[in-house]
C-alpha cells in the first residue's frame, strides 16, 4: 500500500513539475508492486527520484521524504527485537520463556553455556532421524496443565516479530542425530510457523518449513549432510525480507533461498523443538522492523 502511494505521489509530482520544468517524463510502466521483485521495483524508483531531483521537478522536502520512504523498504530490518544470552542463567525471566514439554535448562559451566536440551530415543544412532511425527509437533505450544507424551521438548516465548526480521541462533550440537527445529510463530498454539529444521547427520542436513493448519510444506532444503558436531558453536541465520525472499545461512555460508508470501502478518513468539539430540543455545536474536 505505501509503495503504491509512493509511486502514485512521485508520478503527480512529475505531473506537476511539467508545467514549470520541461522534463522526459512519461507515465511509468516499469516494475509494480506486488510483482515479488521489491528489489528491482525500488531501484527503479531509486532511479527516479534521483532524476526528479536533477529536474527539481518537485519540493525538495518531497525529494526527501520519498527518499525515506525508499529506505524503509530497502533495510526494513533496523531494530533489534529480541536478544537472550542467558548469562543471568534461568529462562524464566528478563525474557521469559515457557516450557511446553519436555526438559530445558540454563548451563553456566564449561565453555558451552546456555539454554540446554537432551533428547536420546531408545536406539539412536548417527545420522538417524527423529521418531516423533511432525504432526505431534505442528504447534508444540501447550495450554497449562495439559500433558504431551511425545519425544521431544519444547520451549517458546512470546514476542512481537515483523513479517520482515532477520533470527541468529548460536548453538553448539553434541549429538550425531535427531532434529531440532525452530523459529517464528503465529497463533496461541504456533501452529502457523515458518520453522528451521536441522538434522544432525542426516542426508538432508537442514530444511525450511511452512507450518499451517493444512499441514507443514518443504519451501527449500540443503540436501547434504551439515555435520555441525565438532565441539565448536555454529550461527544458523534465517532472514524473510518484504516480499517473502528467504535465506537460511549456516556460518555466513547461504544454504537455502526460497519464496512464500503466504503467511503475510506479523509473528507473536519464537518456539525451539528438540525432537532428538542435545543442543546449548548461547545466544538467540532477532531483529525486524518496528
Amino acid at each position: 500500500m505505501r509503495r503504491a502511494v509512493a509511486i502514485g505521489l512521485v508520478l503527480l509530482a512529475i505531473a506537476g513539475g511539467r508545467a514549470i520544468a520541461e522534463t522526459r517524463y512519461t507515465e511509468w510502466t516499469g516494475a509494480q508492486p506486488g510483482t515479488g521483485d521489491i528489489q528491482g521495483f525500488l531501484q527503479q524508483l531509486n532511479a527516479m527520484i534521483d532524476e526528479a531531483a536533477a529536474a527539481k521537478a518537485a519540493d525538495p522536502l518531497f525529494i526527501q521524504d520519498l527518499r525515506a520512504l525508499v529506505a524503509s523498504y530497502q533495510n526494513p530490518i533496523n531494530a533489534v527485537l529480541f536478544s537472550d544470552n542467558f548469562a543471568d542463567g534461568n529462562y524464566t525471566q528478563n525474557p521469559v520463556w515457557t516450557v511446553s514439554a519436555g526438559q530445558w535448562s540454563v548451563d553456566r559451566k564449561g565453555a558451552n553455556t546456555g539454554l540446554t536440551s537432551t533428547i536420546i530415543p531408545p536406539g539412536a544412532t548417527p545420522g538417524s532421524g527423529s521418531n516423533v511425527k511432525i504432526s505431534d509437533i505442528l504447534g508444540a505450544i501447550l495450554l497449562p496443565g495439559q500433558q504431551t507424551s511425545a519425544q521431544y521438548a519444547s520451549i517458546y516465548t512470546p514476542v512481537a516479530i515483523s513479517n520482515a526480521f532477520r533470527m541468529k541462533v548460536e548453538l553448539a550440537s553434541l549429538e550425531r542425530f535427531g532434529r531440532l527445529d525452530f523459529g517464528p510463530y503465529q497463533g496461541s498454539s504456533g501452529n502457523v510457523a515458518y520453522r528451521v529444521t536441522y538434522m544432525p547427520n542426516a542426508a538432508t542436513g537442514l530444511a525450511l518449513l511452512r507450518v499451517t493448519s493444512q499441514g507443514t510444506a518443504t519451501l527449500g532444503s540443503y540436501k547434504q549432510a551439515l555435520p555441525l558436531e565438532d565441539g565448536k558453536r555454529h550461527v544458523i541465520e534465517f532472514t524473510r525480507l518484504p516480499g517473502g525472499a528467504m535465506t537460511v545461512s549456516v556460518d555466513g555460508k547461504a544454504l537455502i533461498q526460497a519464496t512464500d508470501n503466504s503467511i503475510k502478518q506479523p509473528f507473536n513468539g519464537l518456539l525451539f523443538i528438540n525432537s532428538g539430540g542435545r543442543y546449548i543455545f548461547k545466544t538467540i536474536t532477532v531483529e525486524g522492523g518496528k
